[in-house]
């Protein structure tokens, strides 16, 4: 098995997170061949805290990272951590019923609170604000407000209710109207998190090694053979962290992914006075903003999903011409970065987590809802693999299932280009 298709430098972008954070030298690339409990492929969220956990539980284990250690969408994403999945508990609850929506509603909060709790015991300053509002931008007849009793009543989540003129007296502009608020929700400095998690890793005992493409892995009865072109990791157990940039090495879940980019861009220092929060601010626009305040009082914003996977030309005059259409009162500030991530989705929108009949293990699809899914996901695989712990087998409803390869990314991209477009005619105004 060949890898990887999907051509693109993941470390080259200066982002603001690289420019803010401080990374190590670069570890060395796997040069011998070497033995371990468990080979783990690929340096996001993903593998590193099945990493972590794994050694915690006393597994011997190796991580494989073909760049830099969170330097794809786990070190380029918006940064807010909440409860829940890519798609939403209604629909979750349509597929597996309510009581298993709230068994997996529980696993998905649990990785919300080992983000948590790996941050406030280890580098508290990796945490950068509290709380999430959803603003409603169109008139949705009241069903955002109960969405949030839903979830209140349902899943116990904690949700407060705002009206229009408690909503603009914190975001001054004319395109919300009421929202809800998330208080539990937090939102971090996801690289400088990516860097700690490589830190206890490393202090656990984890081998890991960046600039390490894996090329073939072999599997046989005594395990597997995990190759990189400089040399061979002997494993019991092999799991696959390699999202959307890898989609050849673990056929079963790379069929089954679709690369989705989204963008970030960061603004100048400003003083500015229409965002009044220090909340992170997401609203019902169907291109997706997101956005939030933060330190050197800068803007950051993000928002567009398309499934091309090069980088627009003139994307910070994008950003901040989407960032305009809600808050014109900011003028015309000086974007200073600007970048792309690339998301891994299935296309029930749900993680792919489980074993394959290949006795092979992996863990993806967490585009558009990573900071807690891939929490829960190391967690619940290193369960599996040290105690046997079956828990994670309640994901089996959303099986890799094939996403129709060329196609399924045309149809996918035809249905954000229609989104773009009711978005254009519902703001006409």
């Amino acid at each position: 098995m060949e890898c990887p298709d999907l051509e693109q430098d993941v470390n080259t972008v200066v982002s603001w997170y690289e420019a803010t954070a401080r990374r190590d030298a670069v570890l060395p690339p796997l040069a011998e061949n070497v033995t371990a409990d468990v080979c783990v492929v690929g340096g996001g969220f993903a593998g590193l805290t099945t990493a972590l956990e794994l050694a915690r539980l006393g597994k011997s284990v190796v991580l494989l990272e073909a760049g830099r250690i969170a330097g794809a969408a786990s070190g380029r994403n918006g940064g807010f951590v909440s409860n829940g999945f890519a798609l939403g508990i209604k629909d979750v609850e349509k597929h597996v019923g309510r009581d298993d929506a709230r068994a997996l509603f529980d696993f998905s909060r649990m990785g919300t609170d080992y983000v948590r709790n790996t941050i406030a015991k280890n580098e508290p300053l990796v945490r950068s604000g509290d709380g999430l509002r959803v603003c409603v931008r169109y008139d949705d007849k009241g069903a955002l407000h109960e969405y949030g009793r839903m979830l209140q009543d349902a899943f116990a989540e904690e949700v407060l209710l705002a009206s229009v003129s408690e909503t603009r007296a914190l975001l001054d502009t004319q395109r919300y109207f009421t929202s809800i608020a998330f208080p539990n929700v937090f939102h971090i400095h996801p690289l400088r998190y990516g860097l700690l998690l490589l830190r206890l890793c490393v202090a656990a005992g984890v081998k890991v090694f960046e600039r390490s493409r894996v090329v073939r892995v072999e599997s046989a009865g005594d395990g597997h053979r995990v190759k990189t072109t400089g040399g061979v990791v002997k494993a019991e157990h092999v799991v696959y962290c390699v999202s959307a940039f890898d989609r050849s090495l673990h056929k079963p879940t790379g069929r089954a992914i679709l690369p989705v980019a989204t963008y970030v861009a960061v603004t100048e220092a400003l003083d500015q006075g229409v965002i009044r929060t220090h909340e992170a601010i997401a609203d019902t626009r169907r291109a997706g903003d997101y956005y939030r305040l933060i330190e050197g009082n800068r803007i950051l914003w993000g928002g567009r999903i398309t499934t091309r996977v090069s980088e627009p030309r003139q994307l910070a005059d994008a950003m901040r011409g989407d960032m305009l259409s809600t808050f014109p009162k900011l003028g015309s500030p000086k974007m200073d970065f600007a970048w792309s991530g690339i998301m891994a989705y299935a296309l029930h929108k749900m993680p792919l987590i489980g074993r394959d009949l290949q006795g092979q293990w992996f863990a993806t699809g967490f585009g558009g809802h990573g900071l807690n899914t891939t929490a829960m996901a190391g967690v619940l695989l290193a369960q599996a693999i040290a105690k046997g712990d079956n828990r994670y087998k309640r994901f089996a409803a959303f099986a890799p299932r094939w996403a129709f390869g060329p196609l399924g990314r045309v149809g996918v991209q035809s249905s954000y280009w229609w989104m773009q477009t009711r978005d254009k005619w519902d703001e006409r105004g």
